[in-house]
C-alpha cells in the first residue's frame, strides 16, 4: 500500500498523534489535510532525511531489516538478532499501543511501497547475522542443576561406511522389509546394527525395535527417500544405489542427498511422539522437503569445523528467514501435553511452542539423518539428562523425545562438500590404500586385520571364503553367484586390483579371466510354458502344424513346451481346432 491509503485508514485522533511525533509547527485539522501533510513529510527527501535522523539506533536497524527483506518486517527474526523491538511508551492498558516515530516508516509490518525507493540512500547495509562456534571441543554441558559430560560422535568416516554396508546387505538380500509397514523388520534392524562401524548413538538394551534406533532407522529412510533403494518387493537397490555402492562416487551421493532434501516424502515429524494432533481431522501438514530444504540451506551458511550450539542454530534459522511452517493454514492443531488448550494460556508459551515443535523437528533432522550420514559430528546427552529448554504446561513425561539431548553439532569436511561449501572431498582414509596381499594360490592375507571394516569384510565375502585369522581364499562359486545376482565383474575385480599390495599375480589374473569366460558359457533363454495333452495324437497334430511346429517342442509323448511369448498364438490356433487350454 501507499502512504496516502495507509494514513487514510487512521482515525483523526490517531493521525494527530502521528503528527505530534514530527514536531511540526503546522497543525492541520481536517482528515484530508492531515493525511496529505504526513505523506508530504515522508515523501520529500530532505524532510524524510530529518525524520530518519531522529530515529533511535534500534529503530533505524528495524527499518533497515524490513528494507533488506523486500519491505517486510519480521519481528521474531529481529528480536532474535537484536534482543528487543523499538521501545514504546508504557501504557496503563495492555491493549493500548502508543505510536512511535518508527510507525511512520513501517505500517502493519510493511514499508509503504512509495517510501521504499526513498530509503535506499538512508538505510545502512544489511547486518548479516553470523553464527559462531567453538574450536575446542566442549566436554561438559552446564545444566540447570549440574554439569553433564557430553557424548561425542565423530561421524564422517562412520557415515560413509554405514550407508555402504546398508546398501550391500540389502543388495545381498540379507535385510527384510515388512510387508505392512515397508520398513526394516526388527531382525533386519538388529543385523544392520551389528554391522555398523560404531553401533548406534546409544547402546541398545532389551529387544531391538527399529523405531527405537537412530542409525538403522535413519539409514533406511534416507536410502528410500534419496532414490538409492526401494522398499517394495522385499527391498532392492536402484540403478543409482548400485552405482554408488560399486564406485563410492561422492557426486552420486551428492545427487542422492539433494533428492532426499527436496523430494523425500517421509515426514520426520512422526518420529516425535510428544507432538500430538498429528492425526487430527483437517490437519494439513507442510511438505517435509520444504522444511528440510530450509534447514539444509541454513546449514550451508554456517561455519565449518567448529562446534555450533543448537540454540544458536535455532536463532539463525529465524534471523535468516529460514523458519518454516509445520502446518498449512491458520488453525494450529499440533500441540504437546495432555490437552491442546486448557485455558487462555494455550499449551505453552510462544517460545516453548516453537522449541517443542519446530525445534525438536530440527533436532530429528540434524541427528537421525545428517549425523547418521556423516554430514555432522554431534555432542549430545541422554534424553533424560537433557533438560530441554522448553516447557509444556501439561506434560508429565521425563523428556519429550529421543532428540532432546542434542547440544552441539559440527559441519565436518564431508558435510562441507554435501552442503555446497567445498567443491571437492578427500576421504580421511584413501579408498584404494593396500588392504591385503593375494598369493598365486588365490589366498588373501590381510595386512592389518584391525583395519577391516564390516563393509570391506562383506565385500570380500562376495568373492572369497573366510579362512579365519585374517585370511581369505578366492572362490569360483562365490564369484559366479555374485555375477548371477547382477554385480558388475569389473567392479568386483577392480576391488582386488586396487586393494592388493602391488600387481595381481599372473595366476590370479588368469583365474579371473577364466571365471569371466565361464560365466558366459550358458545364456538364459526366454521363459517357457509346459503343456500336457490328453493324448499323444494331439501332440503330434501340433508338431505337424506348419505354424505351431516352429516353436512347439515335444518333451515326452503327451507333453510339449512353448515359449511364453508364443503362448497366445498357440491358444488362438487351438481354438480354431475347437480345443482350449486350462
Amino acid at each position: 500500500m501507499k502512504l496516502f491509503d495507509i494514513f487514510y485508514n487512521y482515525t483523526n485522533d490517531e493521525l494527530k498523534k502521528l503528527i505530534q511525533l514530527l514536531n511540526a509547527f503546522r497543525k492541520p485539522a481536517r482528515k484530508e489535510e492531515m493525511v496529505s501533510f504526513l505523506r508530504d513529510e515522508l515523501l520529500i527527501p530532505d524532510k524524510l532525511r530529518q525524520h530518519w535522523a531522529r530515529l533511535d539506533e534500534l529503530s533505524q536497524k528495524a527499518v533497515a531489516a524490513a528494507y533488506h527483506n523486500d519491505g517486510t518486517f519480521n519481528a521474531n527474526a529481529f528480536v532474535n538478532q537484536y534482543g528487543a523491538l523499538p521501545e514504546r511508551p508504557k501504557s496503563d492498558w495492555y491493549w493500548a499501543r502508543e505510536p512511535i516515530l518508527w510507525d511512520l516508516f513501517v505500517y502493519n509490518n510493511q514499508i509503504p511501497s512509495d517510501l521504499m525507493p526513498l530509503l535506499a540512500e538512508l538505510v545502512p547495509p544489511a547486518e548479516r547475522f553470523q553464527v559462531t562456534g567453538l574450536v575446542e571441543t566442549p566436554t561438559l554441558f552446564a545444566g540447570v542443576d549440574q554439569s553433564q559430560p557430553l557424548l561425542q560422535a565423530d561421524t564422517e568416516e562412520t557415515g560413509l561406511h554405514d550407508l555402504a554396508i546398508f546398501l550391500r546387505l540389502l543388495d545381498q538380500h540379507q535385510l527384510s522389509i515388512s510387508s505392512s509397514s515397508y520398513k526394516l523388520t526388527a531382525a533386519s534392524a538388529q543385523r544392520l546394527l551389528d554391522h555398523l562401524l560404531q553401533g548406534d548413538f546409544f547402546p541398545q538394551t532389551g529387544k531391538l525395535e527399529l523405531e527405537e534406533t537412530y542409525r538403522p532407522f535413519g539409514l533406511s529412510m534416507f536410502a528410500w527417500n534419496a532414490g538409492l533403494a526401494s522398499n517394495f518387493g522385499g527391498g532392492t537397490l536402484t540403478g543409482t544405489g548400485k552405482a554408488f555402492l560399486q564406485s563410492q562416487d561422492l557426486e552420486i551421493l551428492l545427487e542422492a542427498f539433494e533428492t532426499w532434501t527436496n523430494q523425500g516424502s517421509f515426514d520426520e515429524l512422526t518420529r516425535i511422539d510428544a507432538i500430538r494432533g498429528q492425526k487430527s481431522k483437517g490437519l494439513r501438514l507442510s511438505k517435509p522437503g520444504a522444511r528440510r530444504a530450509a534447514i539444509v540451506e541454513a546449514l550451508s551458511w554456517c561455519p565449518v569445523n567448529v562446534w555450533i550450539p543448537i540454540q544458536e542454530f535455532y536463532r539463525a534459522l529465524i534471523i535468516w528467514h529460514f523458519d518454516f511452517d509445520l502446518e498449512e493454514g491458520h488453525e494450529a492443531k499440533l500441540y504437546v501435553g495432555y490437552k491442546r488448550e486448557v485455558n487462555y494460556r494455550g499449551w505453552a508459551d510462544r517460545n516453548s511452542q516453537w522449541l517443542l515443535t519446530k525445534g525438536l523437528y530440527v533436532n530429528a533432522v540434524l541427528w537421525e539423518y545428517l549425523g547418521t550420514l556423516g554430514v555432522l559430528d554431534l555432542l549430545y546427552l541422554h534424553p533424560e539428562d537433557a533438560q530441554f529448554p522448553a516447557e509444556a504446561y501439561y506434560q508429565e513425561e521425563e523428556y519429550y523425545s529421543r532428540y532432546d539431548g542434542l547440544k552441539y553439532f559440527r559441519i565436518n569436511n564431508l558435510g562441507a562438500y554435501l552442503l555446497g561449501q567445498a567443491n571437492t572431498y578427500e576421504h580421511r582414509r584413501p579408498v584404494d590404500e593396500p588392504l591385503f596381499t593375494i598369493a598365486p594360490d588365490l589366498s588373501i592375507i590381510l595386512r592389518d586385520p584391525a583395519t577391516l571394516t564390516p563393509n570391506l569384510h562383506h565385500q570380500l565375502l562376495q568373492i572369497a571364503q573366510d579362512a579365519g585369522k585374517g585370511r581369505y581364499h578366492l572362490d569360483t562359486q562365490l564369484l559366479l553367484a555374485a555375477l548371477e545376482t547382477g554385480n558388475d565383474f569389473d567392479a568386483l575385480t577392480n576391488f582386488l586390483t586396487e586393494r592388493n599390495t602391488g600387481p595381481l599375480p599372473a595366476e590370479v589374473t588368469a583365474w579371473l579371466a577364466q571365471v569371466q569366460t565361464n560365466s558366459r558359457a550358458f545364456t538364459r533363454g526366454a521363459q517357457a510354458v509346459f503343456i500336457k495333452a490328453h493324448s499323444a495324437e494331439l501332440v503330434q497334430q501340433i508338431l505337424a502344424d506348419p505354424a505351431l511346429g516352429k516353436f512347439c517342442h515335444a518333451i515326452d509323448a503327451k507333453t510339449f513346451v512353448v515359449t511364453a511369448n508364443r503362448e497366445k498364438t498357440l491358444r488362438n490356433r487351438l481354438k480354431e481346432w475347437g480345443y482350449g487350454v486350462l
